[in-house]
């Protein structure tokens, strides 16, 4: 291999590796009662948990009235979703930002959702949508983004 296919397999592994930690983050925060399931996104061929609690700005869904077997069933839904992470069954496929709070999707083959797979073209695109994004609404000066970003496509780090 050349050095750019060696660049571009390194990037990829930095990022399976940045995913790998997300989802065993998420999976902690699970098996911790931080963050617990909320809803589900039904989707084309499939679904989304999705995830939020005090960490992320939401209650910690529990039974009405302090119904035990609710609580315990969400906590059994919970772990059931803490070892698919942890299994790379499902992955953190994203998030949704509302005002003061957001929520954590995951999803994965199991649901009928394909595994995201990140490619470096896509990548690109998408750091330089959210570049052009922070920088017009939040009057970031695109400069920043340029030292420093590996994405970038006038990078060469």
């Amino acid at each position: 291999m050349g050095k750019t296919a060696d660049r571009i397999d390194s990037e990829l592994q930095i990022i399976a590796a940045l995913q790998r930690g997300l989802n065993l983050a998420t999976a902690a925060l699970l098996l911790t009662g931080q963050i617990t399931i909320i809803g589900v996104f039904v989707t084309p061929g499939g679904f989304r948990p999705s995830l939020a609690g005090p960490l992320t700005g939401d209650t910690r869904l529990e039974g009405i009235n302090g119904n035990q077997a609710a609580t315990t069933l969400i906590d059994v839904i919970d772990i059931g979703l803490a070892i698919l992470l942890i299994a790379d069954q499902i992955r953190v496929t994203g998030s949704f930002i509302g005002s003061a709070r957001f929520t954590i999707n995951v999803s994965g083959p199991i649901f009928g959702v394909p595994k995201p797979v990140p490619t470096l073209p896509s990548i690109r695109r998408e750091s330089a949508f959210f570049q052009k994004v922070v920088s017009r609404h939040f009057n970031v000066d695109p400069e920043v983004f340029r030292q420093g970003m590996p994405f970038h496509k006038g990078s060469d780090k």
